[in-house]
């Protein structure tokens, strides 16, 4: 199956690719094993030159905030969008499948964050 980029924000700012097939039953147990919990949307983003969906952890009130994903939040809505622990940013189409990253909010995320792990 061809693959899908999506990225992830570490609380330190380490941003991973994450290789996605187009099979949304792997896609939740790539995120899920990303994430370290079950994954949650907790944003779905609207632009214009697509969409994207934000996923963290269900039990991220336990976590750290992680302020690279905040600042991109904030970059993507305009608005303050509190984010705790590790976050996955990715594109979704019309079924709700994850997709890749429209090509300005991928630039974005990576020019926001320090470091890549790949």
């Amino acid at each position: 199956m061809p693959k899908t980029t999506a990225l992830q924000i570490d609380l330190d700012g380490t941003l991973t690719e994450l290789d996605i097939t187009e099979d949304p039953g792997q896609q939740a147990k790539i995120v899920a094993r990303a994430l370290l919990d079950a994954p949650t949307v907790i944003a779905k983003i609207h632009r214009r030159t697509g969409c994207l969906a934000v996923i963290a952890g269900m039990n991220r009130a336990r976590s750290l905030p992680n302020f690279h994903a905040g600042v991109a939040l904030e970059e993507l809505t305009g608005d303050f969008l509190d984010a705790m622990g590790t976050v996955v940013f990715a594109g979704y189409g019309r079924d709700g499948e994850l997709i890749a990253l429209p090509f300005d909010t991928d630039a974005l995320i990576r020019g926001i964050c320090p470091r890549t792990a790949n």
